[in-house]
């Protein structure tokens, strides 16, 4: 576990981050790319952090639960994911997609993890967040801090989750770099890869979780057997998003796809981009 003040300083992975070039699609000797209908992407190299394909890669905009990447980073790089915490009686009217915590119910944080990026919790998100730092406005904090350190220049972190929050957006750039350095995190890469997972309640009671992400799941139509994750997300505001990896015969990418009008158009289009990065055929 790091400490809260080795979270303080950055890192030189963190110097590495943000010295990221920005190249030109001809140098990395690809085919054209498939044609993408979404609003903002981005693929880059998950070793070298060399984008591969940008589409309005800068633009600000509202990332939804993408941004639980950064959450989930900032908790395991401070806080033991053992530690034990109570959920309050406000934190379970949390919505709309939620673990449905009980007021008073008590979980490690390992869990509350679990839910956040498996299955996108928001209810957990803020309990995570909050047992953290000692509250959102705290974690916030922390969240903007550790995006600073990564070299996220265009980018505002209002709450833990990614529910709607006046002055809180990112960019398809930025939220690449969350990516690769939760990438780069084994606890949270051991956890986004995962389609299912089981976990045991407050009360004891045992409950499976699912991904959201329809890429890591083997019975969906838009399975892609090389995806190792990572992220979805959903507003109104942010439309349908999705932070996506996939490795390839010992090489790794990453896809940010953001603003899409659909959940079909979100799967197609990141499927499309990860194949065509890693050079393989899309049937």
């Amino acid at each position: 576990m790091t400490t809260r003040r080795t979270f303080l300083r950055t890192s030189l992975f963190s110097a590495a981050a943000a010295a990221v070039p920005n190249i030109v699609l001809g140098q990395n000797r690809l085919p054209p790319p498939p044609l993408i209908d979404s609003k903002a992407c981005i693929v880059i190299d998950a070793v070298t952090g060399q984008p591969l394909f940008e589409r309005s890669a800068d633009a600000r905009r509202a990332v939804a639960s993408t941004q639980k990447l950064l959450t989930a980073l900032v908790a395991v790089e401070t806080t033991d994911m053992n530690t034990m915490t109570t959920v309050t009686p406000a934190e379970t009217k949390v919505e709309p997609h939620k673990l449905f915590l009980k007021a008073g119910e008590k979980l490690p944080l390992r869990t509350l993890l679990h839910a956040t990026l498996i299955e996108s919790c928001n209810d957990a998100a803020h309990v995570l967040g909050r047992t953290c730092a000692g509250s959102l406005a705290s974690f916030s904090t922390w969240m903007n801090r550790r995006a600073v350190q990564l070299g996220m220049r265009s980018s505002n972190f209002i709450n833990p989750s990614g529910l709607p929050a006046d002055g809180q957006y990112s960019t398809a750039r930025d939220m690449s770099r969350i990516a690769r350095a939760a990438l780069y995190n084994p606890t949270i890469r051991g956890i986004v890869g995962r389609h299912e997972m089981t976990i045991t309640r407050g009360d004891g009671r045992v409950q499976k979780l699912r991904t959201t992400n329809y890429l890591l799941r083997p019975d969906n139509s838009f399975h892609l057997p090389v995806c190792t994750g990572m992220k979805t997300g959903f507003t109104n505001a942010a439309g349908k998003c999705l932070i996506a990896s996939a490795t390839h015969r010992g090489r790794t990418v990453i896809c940010v796809m953001l603003g899409s009008k659909t959940s079909a158009i979100r799967w197609k289009e990141t499927r499309a981009l990860l194949q065509w990065a890693l050079g393989i055929a899309n049937p």
